[in-house]
Formats: C-alpha cells, sequence, structure tokens
C-alpha cells in the first residue's frame, strides 16, 4: 500500500526537523490536557458552547464548568437543543475525530515519525418515528481520512495504525463507507442489507475499537486473516439470531471487493461473493461475564496471493510467479473472559483474550494467527474512565510465499506486542500513549520499536 505524503501545518525547516515534531506535538498534547484541566475551574458566570438558538432550541447559559462534567460525554452536549429535537423523531448523530502522532523510534524499514487523523460520522434514524414501518433502522457512517502513517515503514504485513487504513490508505479521502437497512422482524431475529461496514459490526469488549480508541495494531483490532475473504466496505445482506440484544449466530453474503469510496453497484458481485459467518456463546464463569466464538469466511473471487486485501500489507514480489485461485476460506476461534467487575459499577472490568485462526494460505498470504492480551477498565480507583491493553500476537506466513518470494524478498513469520493506556481527560476528550515493538515478516529488516500519541474528541 502506498502512502500519500502531506506537508506539516508549519513549513520551517526547525518544525519540520523529526526531533522537534516529535516534542511539539508532546507539548501541545500535554498543554491541551492542562488547560482543559484548568478550564474545569473556570467562572460559574461563563455560558456552554452553544448558548441560545431560535426558540425551539433554546439553551439555558450553564456554567463552563459543565464542559468538564463527568455526565457530559460529548464537547457539544445537547448542540443548542439540536440533539433531544432529533432524537424526538428518532435520529440520533455523533461525531469523533482521532489525532494520531505515530513513528518508528528504531528499526523497521524507514524511521520517521509522521501525523495522521480522521474523522468519523455517524447517523442512525429509526424509521417508525418517521412515519414509516416498526422495527426499520437505518445505519449511516462517514469517513474522512488524512495526513500519514508509518504502516509501510515497519516491514510488517500486520499495520500498527488501523484507523490509518480506511476508507483507502495513503489517500486523503471522505466517503460513505456504511448505509444499512436493518430490519427487526422480532425479539430473536433481525434481517439488514446495504452497503455493509464489516468493522463496524466487529464487536470486542478488549480488542476492537478500530485502532481509535483501545489497541492500534490490525493484529488486536481485527483479525487480519480475514483480509483476503471479507472487503472492508461492500454491497451485501445478512441476518442475526438474538438473544436478548445479543446476537448468537450471524451471516452474511457480501461482495468481495472493496468499495469505500464507491456504491459497487454498478460490478455488484461481478467478481464473486463473500460468505461471513458468526456463532457468538455468552459464558460466565463464577458468574463473570465472557464469551466462546466461531468465525468463518469463504470467498469465491479469483486472486493470487500478492492482491492487495483487507487490513493487511502484503510483501511485494512479482506477482506472475503465483497462479491465480478462485476459492480462499479462513476459521477462527475467539474467546473473552472478564476476572474482574467493579460491583459498584457492572460497566467497569477488565479480563483476558485470545484468537486463533487458520486459512488455506494461498491465495492468503497468512496462514495461522494468535493473539492473546489483557484489557479493559483501569485497575486504578482514581482513574475510573481510563482502559488499558496489554497484547502480543504471532503471524505464520504463508510457506507457498516465503518459498516462492525467498530470492526476491526473503520472508518469515512474525510477532508482536503492544502496550496502550486511554487517559479519559473528560468523557469526550482522550489521551492514549501507545508502545509496539514488532518483529516484522520481512528478514532483511531488524525489529521495530513503534511509538505514538492519539487523541479523540466525542462531538
Amino acid at each position: 500500500m502506498q502512502r500519500a505524503r502531506f506537508a506539516p501545518p508549519f513549513d520551517h525547516p526547525l518544525v519540520s526537523t523529526p526531533a522537534l515534531r516529535r516534542a511539539g506535538f508532546v507539548i501541545l498534547a500535554l498543554a491541551i490536557g492542562a488547560g482543559l484541566a484548568a478550564r474545569a475551574q473556570a467562572d460559574d458566570d461563563l455560558s456552554c458552547v452553544f448558548t441560545e438558538g431560535d426558540e425551539s432550541f433554546a439553551h439555558e447559559l450553564c456554567p463552563m464548568s459543565d464542559l468538564f462534567s463527568p455526565k457530559r460525554t460529548n464537547l457539544l452536549g445537547e448542540m443548542g437543543g439540536l440533539r433531544p429535537a432529533l432524537a424526538e423523531h428518532g435520529m440520533k448523530f455523533d461525531a469523533t475525530s482521532t489525532l494520531i502522532y505515530q513513528g518508528v523510534a528504531s528499526g523497521g524499514r524507514n524511521q520517521e515519525f509522521v501525523f495522521g487523523g480522521r474523522n468519523d460520522y455517524y447517523l442512525t434514524a429509526d424509521a417508525s418515528k418517521l412515519g414509516l414501518w416498526e422495527g426499520l433502522i437505518v445505519d449511516l457512517h462517514g469517513e474522512t481520512l488524512y495526513g500519514d502513517d508509518v504502516n509501510g515503514s515497519t516491514g510488517a504485513i500486520s499495520p500498527v495504525n488501523t484507523a490509518a487504513l480506511f476508507p483507502k490508505p495513503g489517500e486523503h479521502v471522505t466517503s460513505i463507507t456504511g448505509l444499512k437497512f436493518t430490519q427487526i422482524v422480532n425479539e430473536n431475529l433481525m434481517v439488514f442489507a446495504g452497503k455493509l461496514n464489516i468493522v463496524d459490526g466487529y464487536m470486542h469488549p478488549f480488542a476492537a475499537g478500530k485502532g481509535q480508541t483501545q489497541f492500534m495494531n490490525t493484529s488486536f483490532t481485527l483479525p487480519p486473516i480475514f483480509g483476503r475473504t471479507v472487503p472492508y466496505s461492500s454491497l451485501g445482506a445478512g441476518f442475526a439470531i438474538l438473544d436478548g440484544k445479543e446476537p448468537i449466530f450471524s451471516m452474511i453474503v457480501i461482495d468481495p471487493v472493496n468499495h469505500p469510496t464507491t456504491s459497487g453497484v454498478d460490478d455488484a458481485f461481478s467478481n464473486g461473493a463473500s460468505l461471513f459467518g458468526n456463532l457468538n456463546i455468552p459464558v460466565k464463569l463464577r458468574d463473570l461475564p465472557g464469551h466462546q466464538q466461531m468465525y468463518f469466511s469463504w470467498s469465491s473471487r479469483t486472486v493470487n496471493a500478492l492482491d492487495d486485501a483487507a487490513y493487511v500489507i502484503t510483501p511485494d514480489g512479482p506477482a506472475v510467479l503465483f497462479p491465480q485461485k478462485s476459492s480462499s476460506w479462513s476459521l477462527m476461534y475467539a474467546f473473552d473472559q472478564y476476572l474482574f467487575v467493579d460491583p459498584e459499577n457492572p460497566q467497569r472490568g477488565w479480563g483476558v483474550f485470545g484468537q486463533f485462526a487458520l486459512s488455506d494460505g494461498n491465495p492468503n498470504p497468512i496462514r495461522y494467527t494468535a493473539t492473546v492480551g489483557v484489557g479493559g477498565s483501569s485497575p486504578l480507583k482514581s482513574r475510573p474512565a481510563d482502559t488499558f491493553g496489554i497484547g502480543y500476537y504471532f503471524m505464520e506466513t504463508s510457506s507457498d510465499l516465503q518459498r516462492t518470494l525467498a530470492p526476491f524478498v526473503p520472508l518469515t513469520n512474525e510477532q508482536g506486542v503492544e502496550l496502550y493506556y486511554n487517559i479519559a481527560v473528560t468523557p469526550w476528550f482522550h489521551i492514549t500513549p501507545d508502545l509496539q515493538v514488532v518483529n516484522p515478516t520481512r528478514q532483511a529488516v531488524d525489529t521495530a520499536l513503534v511509538l505514538g500519541l492519539r487523541t479523540q474528541i466525542t462531538y
């Protein structure tokens, strides 16, 4: 995947030097945090971000400290009355901005620090409150990607910055990647269709978040072994069987070609089809919640082992050496288990997780993966809204890939560790230091030490 380069906001030679850029970003983040804390003590006579609008959206003046209230989950609050007005008509709007400064401090293919970011826009509509029939829900997801990343600088197959992969890696682009229509048939069944954003549907208590809230490495946030068979955003349809509000079995049929920036209607399913299914069994260990899961995927798309795949960085090499294949499959077992739940707040807790996956190994560039870790709410009582994670992953590269590319790009298996700590400065503003150590697939590339700092604002 090629990375686009973007000039820094200030192009002075001193500001552009890596050392000062790194220091400047850290100082900026600390200054923001300190400023927010200071403003929390600000004069109570100041008003909120939104004061009075027209009569229907009137909003009472309130102290500036309300911005930093633990009950305020969004920077813009009620948006001058707009949020509750939309809610009355069955609509909910949310938006986030995620900024990431990350670099390879040592090892890897290139030692550099770069800045990038993304915006996400979510709109959910309950059609029954808009005069349509009961049980119809419409979900829209828009995305903007900008800046740069170091996913290609580590020499690894597994990207170290998941948030920079979508909608299209290395491009400054805005698009609608999800437009899903869901019909709730009854309390145990729902069906859906549209332009499906597969990543939006991947839920995990300790290792999901699309690289924006929890782990950053794709080996933890998404199962990279499914990159060959399951696209990020494409036309599809499926169903889910529910136990309460939790899906216990789901199945999707989707166009195997990724269409994050187009509708995909013109050539829908012209390259075959993909199946993606999940069996999810809720369990309890000593009255603590957990899950046992099985995932499977299959695609009839004709590809070779070096063709682009979602969620992974395929190695460079002469594609002509690899035959075209019209079938690919993947299987994965996963579990998560809480080991502690706060008796005073059941939403807080931490636990362990694991994922073990297997594929055909050709045309899938990955044969086997294993991921284990621990994460969840911070164990520090003084930081109830913080989260943390520590994880290890192992990735066995396809033996066909290793053997065929040996004269060109010698490959080996890959492994890495990641540690992050998500600091909730306020409920709507988070700062996350992140550290990764990656022993990459490329034999000639040294182990990469990757440092990052991520901020996220929820509007």
